[in-house]
């Protein structure tokens, strides 16, 4: 590696301008978020809380189509009100640290692409998320959304794993929010 590959992380370095948190609502990524509104405060950077949606797909089955299933514009909607309260949480949290955050809300059923592109299309810097930590086995099956993102990105990706007391605390201060872990 050349020395002109090498980033420089140092306080005074303009070279990070807002990061990208991602969260998909599960009380790991909700202590992740947490995590990096703290670390945002620290480097004086604004932050853009993300969530992406699956794409509508409407269920055919054998015996036909269900009656009782929601049109595309009342899935969108209900996804919407649902990732809203997830990302008001974390923009919540950032606002009683002094962080400035926003959020952005897709639709797109490949989160590590969308979480890449979102990242791209906010002038990110750099990108701060979750990961259960999950090997072997349950990897290949279940897949890794933040080892997709450190494949796809061609920018700084930070992966935290939250203890089980941070995760237990973001559990709690859903729960006072009304929101299901």
């Amino acid at each position: 590696m050349s020395a002109g590959n090498v980033v420089s992380l140092l306080r005074s370095s303009p070279t990070f301008e807002a990061m990208l948190v991602p969260t998909d609502g599960s009380a790991l990524s909700t202590a992740a978020a947490l995590k990096a509104v703290e670390y945002a405060k620290r480097l004086q950077l604004p932050i853009v809380a993300f969530h992406s949606i699956p794409i509508y797909r409407y269920p055919v089955y054998l015996g036909g189509i269900p009656f009782e299933y929601p049109s595309e514009s009342e899935y969108q909607e209900q996804c919407r009100a649902i990732a809203d309260r997830y990302l008001d949480l974390v923009v919540k949290a950032a606002a009683a640290r002094g962080v400035v955050a926003s959020k952005r809300i897709e639709f797109n059923s490949a989160p590590a692409q969308a979480i890449v592109e979102a990242a791209k299309h906010e002038s990110c810097s750099m990108i701060f998320m979750g990961s259960h930590g999950r090997g072997g086995m349950s990897r290949v099956f279940l897949g890794s959304v933040a080892l997709k993102v450190l494949t796809l990105a061609q920018l700084p990706v930070m992966v935290d794993r939250p203890t089980p007391k941070e995760i237990s605390d973001a559990e709690e201060l859903m729960s006072q929010h009304a929101i299901e872990p």
